[in-house]
């Protein structure tokens, strides 16, 4: 395969991988085992599926930080275009970082509902996508 398109498609295979994980990784937290994705692709090309858990969550970490920092990098231009004060930018900011809380506290009462009522929201992904308890987080790997 030419060089040229192995970098696009190796970007592409671990952004699609990325969304994946962030549906399967609460499950495979609660029952100690890697989520299906990960343990496919390090049995695919024999790597240590820990090390590749831990890989996916460095890179979700730093595209977080990326996010974030654009994020607030276009609220200082609206800062400095008179849009917005310093103070409404901060708390912009405040109120992402609340809601990103609450999305994830949404995330864990719907982990413990499903547990307490028996059901396994995994096997219910595909009548609705009740199985996917992380909500807009869902776009991330873990949390």
């Amino acid at each position: 395969m030419k060089k040229s398109l192995f970098i696009p498609i190796l970007i592409t295979v671990i952004i699609i991988a990325a969304g994946v994980m962030g549906v399967t990784a609460a499950r495979a937290q609660d029952s100690g085992s890697y989520p299906p994705f990960i343990q496919s692709l390090a049995d695919r090309f024999g790597l240590n599926a820990q090390e590749v858990k831990t890989f996916f969550e460095a890179e979700r970490q730093e595209r977080q930080q990326v996010m974030r920092q654009s994020r607030e990098e276009k609220l200082n231009q609206a800062v400095t275009d008179g849009v917005i004060t310093e103070e409404q930018k901060q708390a912009l900011m405040n109120k992402w970082d609340e809601i990103k809380q609450e999305r994830e506290q949404h995330r864990e009462n719907m982990q413990a509902w499903f547990a307490e009522q028996g059901i396994d929201a995994e096997a219910l992904k595909e009548y609705g996508g009740f199985g996917h308890l992380r909500g807009f987080a869902g776009r991330g790997m873990w949390k």
